[in-house]
Parts: structure tokens; sequence; C-alpha cells
């Protein structure tokens, strides 16, 4: 057995940190801050100390640690970013940035200091800025979901809603598991009237995390909200339900007398830039046909009075003009269908598509008689 130790019964090889980490930490901390006692200028060790004091959340401690660190030696990148992290979470973010700036020098293509360092813009409101250290680090590290979430608020805090939801998925769909992702993905969602989007992130950020107790919340108030919106669809309803509908009141669209010649009662409503022609059967709404009797005027006005935003590949993304705006709100409010699903039947009658049906309901182009012309406009019919 000569030149083997016998291992000494009780005792633990692990360093401290290692130890700390695993949940041994009842006397992790006084072993550390005796190796700086004995050894204060021993960077590393004030480098342990300071990691050892952040996990366990103990921030004013930490930076003191870490800050001795940087002191002793201000070339380690990580003592910065630590200290950076222990100074965020003490609130006093000018001396982070001040942190990840020097890291930033020490190590200019480190992709977790540009992350880092656009999130400290972040939390000082200098969103530009934050949007330029975040896209360097998107592109030293594309696959990171952290950096598009980020990105994702620095677009939130600019106004872009439609720029940050596409941020949010595709920090998501890099980290399936990234619940705060999710749950700020379906908050930016329900803002735009996209219920049925939000409800499906908050179903899967529940699943990753059964015992979230606010999303779960979140989750049952928009199911509650996404059914009402179901119920409110227009066909099936009297006159009066459209005649108090946003395409009827924001279109400034009045009712113009009955239609001749159908089968049926029809009555149309219209303004300079739209008509609807609503179909009664036995005094409900059997079908809506929505026209734009000068398509060229309406593409050229504003659709700001519709608060329409669109975010889906197949239409052009932004707030739209008139045209659109009033035919996505059509769409939605007839069947009651959120604006993503509103976008998507839109896109695929745009793309040819003969028949589009939802929920028991088809949307179709049809040409309609106009006094002496003719006209294209979009019927939806049970």
């Amino acid at each position: 057995m000569t030149g083997k130790k016998l291992p000494v019964v009780g005792a633990d090889s692990r360093d401290p940190l290692t130890r700390l980490l695993e949940g041994d930490s009842a006397d992790v901390i006084e072993a550390l801050k005796a190796t700086v006692a004995a050894e204060p200028e021993d960077d590393l060790g004030w480098l342990r100390l300071g990691s050892a004091y952040l996990h366990i959340g103990h921030l004013a401690e930490a930076a003191d640690a870490l800050g001795r660190a940087v002191e002793l030696d201000g070339d380690v990148v990580m003592a910065r970013r630590l200290y950076a992290t222990a100074l965020t979470g003490l609130r006093r973010h000018d001396e982070a940035a001040f942190q990840l700036v020097r890291a930033k020098r020490l190590a200019p293509d480190d992709a977790g200091v540009a992350r880092e360092l656009g999130a400290a813009f972040y939390d000082k409101k200098l969103y530009p800025k934050a949007r330029q250290e975040l896209e360097r680090a998107r592109a030293l590290a594309p696959e990171d979901a952290r950096v598009h979430y980020a990105l994702g608020l620095v677009g939130e805090a600019e106004g872009k809603v439609a720029e940050a939801i596409v941020s949010h998925r595709e920090a998501v769909r890099l980290d399936p598991s990234f619940v705060e992702a999710r749950r700020t993905l379906a908050d930016a969602l329900a803002s735009l009237g996209e219920l049925h989007g939000a409800t499906e992130q908050l179903a899967q950020a529940l699943a990753h995390d059964r015992t979230n107790a606010q999303v779960a919340m979140n989750l049952e108030v928009l199911r509650k909200a996404l059914a009402d919106l179901e119920g409110s669809r227009l066909l099936g309803k009297t006159e009066a339900e459209v005649e108090r509908s946003a395409l009827i009141r924001e279109g400034q669209l009045k009712r113009r007398g009955r239609v001749t010649g159908g089968e049926r009662e029809t009555w149309r409503y219209a303004s300079e830039l739209a008509e609807l022609w609503c179909e009664l059967e036995d005094g409900h709404v059997a079908s809506l046909t929505f026209i734009l009797p000068n398509p060229e005027a309406a593409a050229r006005a504003s659709g700001e009075a519709f608060q329409v935003t669109v975010v889906r590949e197949e239409l052009p993304e932004g707030t739209t003009n008139f045209a659109t705006a009033a035919t996505l709100t059509f769409l939605r409010e007839a069947l009651g269908c959120p604006m993503t699903t509103a976008s998507s039947l839109y896109a695929r009658a745009l793309g040819g598509e003969e028949g589009v049906s939802w929920a028991g309901a088809k949307l179709r182009f049809v040409e309609e008689s106009l006094g002496d012309h003719s006209v294209h406009g979009l019927r939806v019919a049970l």
C-alpha cells in the first residue's frame, strides 16, 4: 500500500465552491472567507467567494468580494462579468455597464459579454446601444435564445411590438423550455388581440413549469377572453350586433338602404372607402360581404383607426393601410376569430384558395353588381 493514502472517513474531497453549488452550503462561505483571510492577495479566492455569495443571493457581499477580485486582477473577464451581475442586482446599473465595457475590451468576441452589456444598456434605458450590442451578440451566438429574448425586450421598449414578437418566437424556438420568453411572447400577442397565439404560449409555458401560479392564472383569463371572442361572431347574430361592430363604427359606415334583386333581405352599409352588405335570414345574419369600391384609394388611406398590426409572414408587417386593416377587422368580427387567424385566412384567400373554411363558415371572393357596374368583395357565409 506504499504511496497510497487511505480515505479519511467523513472527509469531503470536493472543493468548497463545488460543495456549495451542489447544496452543501452550511460552512462553505466560512471556508472561503478563511481562505481569503489567509491570502488577501489571492484574486481567485475572492472570485470564488464572490461567486458563492452570488449563488445564495447575497448581492452586497458578492459585489464586495468580486470588486476585490477585479481590483487584484482586472484582466479576468469572468470576474468582471460576475461583478456586473451583482451590481445589476443592486440596481447599480452605471457601474455594471462600466465593468462590462471593460470586459468587452478584454474579450471583444465574447458573445456572453456582448449579451450582458446589451442587457446593461437596456437597464439604463439606452435602447439603441442595447440593440447594437445584442445584435453583435446574435451574430456571435445565433443559437443563444437569451439574446433573441433580450432583443425582443428592446423591441417592446421601442414600441416595435411586431419585431419583438419575431424575436421572442425565435427565443422559444431555440429553447422550448424558456418559460419567461413564452410568457413575454404571450403578453405581446395579447396586447395585439392575438388571444389564440397568447393562449398557446401560456399553455406551453405551464407544461414546462406546472407550479407557476401566475402563468396558470393568466392562461385562465385568456381562455375566457378567447371563448368570449369566439362567441361574439357576427354570423348568426342580428343586424343590431352588426351595427355595433368595430368595422361599422371605426370605418364610419352608414346604413344606405336595402340591396335589391337578391333572394334574401340584404342591407347595405357604406362610406367613401368601404361597403358592407349584410344578408339576413329569419332576422339573423346569414352572410356578410365586404367591398372596397375604390381599392387604390383604400390602399393609400391610413388604417390607423382600426389599430391593426400584422405579424404574419404572408402579409406586410406593421401597421396596415385602410384596405388591409378594414378587411382583417371584417374577418375577425364576422368569424369571431383572433387577428392572427384572420390574417392567415385572408392570406389563403389572396393566394387563390377556393372556399376557405373556418369554424363552420366559408369565405371567398365574389363579384357583386353595384348600380351600372360590378365590384369585387370578400364574402363570409355559414
